[in-house]
């Protein structure tokens, strides 16, 4: 190990410099503390100086403060060499930055003892420092590796937007060149479906999960886009009571394509006939279940449709997610169509 050796009497110097070589270690012999405090701060610094207390000019206490005040590598193991044997002047060279003291006249064995001990504090330092180097490279590169997510995520979230809208606009086009008022029906049909995809895309992308999603600000863009589709949409007014509570994305998909077939019968059929309407939907978490109820003030469900054994696409599709979300679902015709559910959840 190279170690400093600083005291500005020559014969101590020496002596001290030969029981270190003698044991295998690399000198650096400095005649005062000026001297060996401008050694020491070089960034090629030997990793353990011995230094005298009492010198000429920067004594050994200045040049651990001045150490300890601009370390910013490896520090420096500092050995205090004293006459001094009181307790507070011991204290003071260990509040100086000093990591040991030995008293002079010194015992051979006993430095050496004291340099083993500080050359294996070197060494976990080292160790320490490697471990550190080490976790804030890892860090650097799982810091590249998210932004390159980030980047990924953001193309891909591009790509599947542009390319949703690409089909709605294809499929809105299409509309306008078929006369059959049911096939005209079906596209828009499909056109609402595909936007709530896109939706469904866009508040994971934006939500910061994949695993949970926040149900109302879901729900509320979801019926707002839907009901958008409609030329007379703006006759029909809607009221939420929905509980802001997170949900798994798998649920909320399904609950999401309910909700759409749902305002999608509505906007077609209920307000036919009507100057106005309005739709009322809730969603709560109550005891280990999630209900959510729809229903509007419209015309109602004919008497010969039965939710139980649908025969139309969308009713068939709300009752197989309620199935798929292990839930059950009751219809109210008192007033309007009400429709109510419980889910697992």
């Amino acid at each position: 190990m190279r170690i400093l050796v600083a005291d500005d009497d020559v014969a101590s110097r020496t002596i001290l410099t030969m029981l270190l070589e003698k044991n295998g270690h690399s000198v650096i012999p400095c005649a005062n503390g000026s001297e060996a405090l401008a050694r020491l701060q070089r960034p090629d610094h030997p990793e353990m100086a011995i230094l005298d207390w009492l010198m000429p000019g920067c004594d050994g206490i200045e040049i651990c403060r001045r150490l300890r005040e601009g370390e910013t590598g490896m520090p420096v193991y500092v050995i205090i060499l004293t006459i001094k044997s009181e307790k507070n002047d011991i204290v003071q060279g260990l509040d100086s930055g000093a990591n040991d003291y030995i008293s002079k006249p010194y015992d051979p064995g006993e430095l050496h003892a004291r340099i083993l001990a500080g050359e294996r504090i070197i060494a976990l330092q080292k160790e320490l420092k490697d471990k550190a180097d080490e976790a804030a490279a890892g860090e650097t590169k799982i810091k590249a590796l998210l932004e390159e997510k980030e980047v990924l995520l953001f193309e891909i979230h591009n790509r599947v937007k542009n390319n949703l809208q690409t089909i709605s606009n294809m499929l809105t086009l299409q509309t306008e060149t078929i006369q059959d008022p049911k096939s005209k029906l079906a596209l828009h049909n499909t056109i609402a479906r595909i936007t709530n995809m896109g939706i469904l895309h866009d508040r994971l992308y934006r939500y910061g999960s994949v695993d949970t999603m926040s149900v109302r600000s879901y729900v509320e863009q979801l019926v707002s886009n839907i009901a958008g589709l409609y030329p007379d949409h703006k006759k029909v007014s809607f009221d939420y009571d929905i509980s802001d509570f997170p949900v798994d994305t798998s649920q909320i998909s399904k609950i999401g394509m309910i909700i759409n077939e749902l305002v999608m019968n509505s906007m077609q059929y209920a307000f036919k006939g009507r100057d106005s309407g309005e739709i009322s939907i809730s969603i709560r978490r109550q005891d280990g279940s999630i209900r959510l109820g729809f229903e509007d003030d419209g015309n109602g469900l004919p008497e010969t449709v039965d939710p139980e054994n649908p025969c139309t696409f969308g009713l068939k599709l709300v009752r197989g997610m309620c199935r798929q979300l292990n839930g059950t679902f009751t219809v109210d015709r008192t007033k309007g169509s009400g429709y109510r559910f419980n889910f697992a959840g």
